[in-house]
């Protein structure tokens, strides 16, 4: 019996998601075909993704109550994530939880780009909780574009990318591009320090020491079939960095410690001092220190 080779198995599985996307074209209306389309690509990435990882679609809070726009497919920690259900087909993700974004495109053209670059940019500016210092963990969320077809060439894709790209930054880029059986854009770079160009992580780019002379540019993979093989890897190797627990995993209710609607009434304080005199003081001094917090938490 002949082995089966990873590339047959994704052969296998674009020939597929190829098939189920044309038979969307019995679909009447354009809005219910992309919602769809969505599921399509969500169903593929709940069969690959590590069991840490699941897949919905909704929207995506921060800490400081910023929402995204309404977004395609949401790839999030599931181990550490609260998911609050909006509807039976759109959830409200933490940002801090959110690894990758997925914009899915059944023909993409300018102005789906142009719309891809608006939905993963309000994404992207989204507050994160400070990463540790512990090696190189990621807490960024990658921005993908997942096109069933396409109405340009790489060649246009890419041109227009760097159009907006120009507007945007780096940094509220989208990460990675994949038209099914053609082709994947993805952006890399070049540090000085660095002989050869490799695909390029964003964590920032503040420190300019560091960011001096960084080089960027767009790799067009033209891979046909394999093309989705290559995508699952990059978004893996995403997940693979992304970090882990992080300190709320969820939403604050505002900037402070304090959490409005809470009252507190103090009832006890513990002491070990014997003697009545400096007793009456400490008690005296605690009930002070008690008065100004929650004078401060009004």
């Amino acid at each position: 019996m002949s082995s089966t080779s990873r590339k047959e198995i994704f052969a296998q599985a674009s020939r597929k998601l190829r098939k189920d996307f044309e038979e969307l074209s019995v679909v009447p209306h354009n809005s219910l075909k992309g919602g769809e389309a969505e599921k399509l690509v969500r169903t593929f990435l709940k069969e690959h993704l590590p069991r840490r990882f699941d897949v919905g679609g909704g929207f995506i809070i921060d800490r400081l109550d910023n929402v995204s726009k309404q977004t395609d497919v949401i790839i999030y920690d599931a181990l550490n994530c609260p998911v609050y259900r909006a509807s039976e087909d759109a959830g409200i993700f933490p940002s801090d939880n959110v690894a990758a974004t997925v914009e899915v495109k059944s023909c993409l053209d300018k102005s789906e780009l142009i719309s891809a670059f608006d939905n993963i940019l309000a994404t992207k500016k989204l507050a994160k909780t400070e990463v540790p210092e512990i090696g190189f963990i990621t807490a960024q969320t990658m921005g993908c574009v997942f096109a069933f077809d396409s109405s340009i060439g790489f060649e246009k894709i890419c041109e227009h990318y760097s159009d907006i790209l120009r507007q945007t930054g780096i940094g509220n880029h989208i990460d990675i591009i994949l038209v099914l059986d053609k082709g994947v854009v993805t952006v890399w770079s070049k540090p000085p320090t660095f002989k050869r160009w490799g695909r390029y992580i964003h964590e920032g780019i503040a420190v300019k020491e560091l960011s001096e002379g960084l080089h960027f540019a767009l790799a067009t993979e033209e891979m046909g079939v394999d093309s989705l093989d290559l995508f699952l890897r990059y978004v893996l190797t995403q997940l693979t960095f992304f970090r882990g627990i992080v300190d709320h995993p969820g939403f604050d209710w505002s900037s402070n410690s304090s959490v409005p609607g809470i009252r507190l009434q103090h009832v006890a304080t513990i002491t070990h001092e014997a003697d009545p005199e400096l007793r009456k003081k400490k008690y005296e001094q605690y009930m002070k220190e008690i008065k100004d917090d929650f004078a401060s938490m009004k």
